[in-house]
């Protein structure tokens, strides 16, 4: 079995809504393809953005898996007996917490574990999100282990205490995995909707991939939630490379609810293309989903971009930015 740390193109990916997931009691067994939400004791990332604090996420990927959550024990175990032909995920786990940065301000942190399968093997792949480049103590996040079954024997592969660790210096896994990720803030002039460009490689080096924006203009200063509930905002994602792998397309496609979605059939097909965009918004209330010159309504849009803006890495970094009061004019480190 091999557990590593992984940050790539995988992590950056443009998934979008968690519209059609489930929320799931504090003991629950889950079999087949699907989505699940948990709660989270140590808090979510934006705070009201999430209902009942159900920021943790469980995803199963394929039929043969199955999991077990038991909240009092703080224990997750996936259990699968088939043998794949070749390295296959097959599920992962998504923890919010929180830490304090080397300034005193607490930021959120989010960990997040891919578990895969290759014939009979186990292997796990984590990384940790942050919005800012930094090193974090006191970190708070609720203490899950987790465990995998092959059908024959049981083994913990991650612990409390490693994914504290991967939240305390995050910077540390992408050095690690010798990919950093480039976060450029393009506010000028006092602009306050949150606008990023993602890059990959090493500071010089880095290579653009993909730009995202957040535009809610009855904000005001307010906290997301609140801002999102007057009805009028975009939350928009830019392909600036047309080499996003489409297997890292689907996946969070499926992940975040919107791959049953007409409008986006090319999109699950065949990838991004250079340039194309994706947009969920809402005007009056009324959401809708944009893609490729074409728009259509989506009752859903709304659940997607906050699932969006607290489960995913560019999410949590446009999240935090939009409520920030001024521009940040350094380039960051992503997780």
């Amino acid at each position: 079995m091999q557990i590593r740390s992984l940050l790539s193109v995988r992590h950056v990916a443009l998934g979008l809504a968690l519209a059609g997931a489930f929320t799931v009691a504090s003991a629950a067994d889950f079999t087949g393809r699907g989505v699940f939400n948990f709660k989270s004791d140590s808090g979510c990332p934006f705070g009201a953005l999430a209902a009942a604090s159900d920021c943790n996420r469980l995803a199963l990927d394929d039929a043969d898996t199955r999991a077990a959550l038991d909240s009092a024990a703080h224990t997750i175990r996936f259990t699968n007996t088939h043998s794949y032909g070749e390295k296959t995920i097959v599920g992962d786990v998504l923890l919010q917490g929180s830490g304090q940065a080397r300034s005193g301000q607490r930021v959120p942190l989010t960990f997040h574990a891919l578990l895969s399968r290759s014939g009979t093997d186990w292997s796990v792949s984590s990384h940790a999100h942050s919005p800012i480049g930094d090193e974090f103590g006191d970190i708070r996040i609720d203490p899950y282990q987790v465990v995998v079954n092959d059908g024959n024997a049981e083994r913990v592969v991650l612990t409390p205490a490693q994914i504290s660790e991967a939240l305390a210096k995050p910077s540390l896994t992408a050095r690690l995995a010798n990919v950093l990720v480039q976060v450029d803030d393009n506010r000028t002039g006092g602009a306050k909707d949150a606008d990023i460009t993602i890059g990959l490689g090493l500071s010089k080096a880095s290579k653009s991939v993909a730009r995202a924006r957040f535009h809610a203009p009855a904000a005001k200063g307010r906290e997301l939630a609140a801002a999102m509930q007057q009805g009028n905002w975009t939350l928009e994602l830019q392909a600036l490379s047309g080499k996003i792998p489409r297997q890292v397309v689907q996946r969070d496609l499926f992940l975040y609810g919107l791959e049953s979605q007409s409008l986006l059939q090319p999109l699950l097909q065949r990838g991004f293309r250079k340039n194309e965009k994706l947009v969920l918004g809402a005007i009056n209330g009324k959401g809708y989903v944009r893609y490729d010159g074409q728009q259509r309504e989506f009752a859903g849009a709304d659940a997607a971009a906050r699932a969006f803006l607290q489960d995913s890495f560019i999410g949590l970094v446009l999240g935090w930015q939009q409520q920030q009061p001024q521009a940040v004019t350094t380039k960051a480190d992503g997780r």
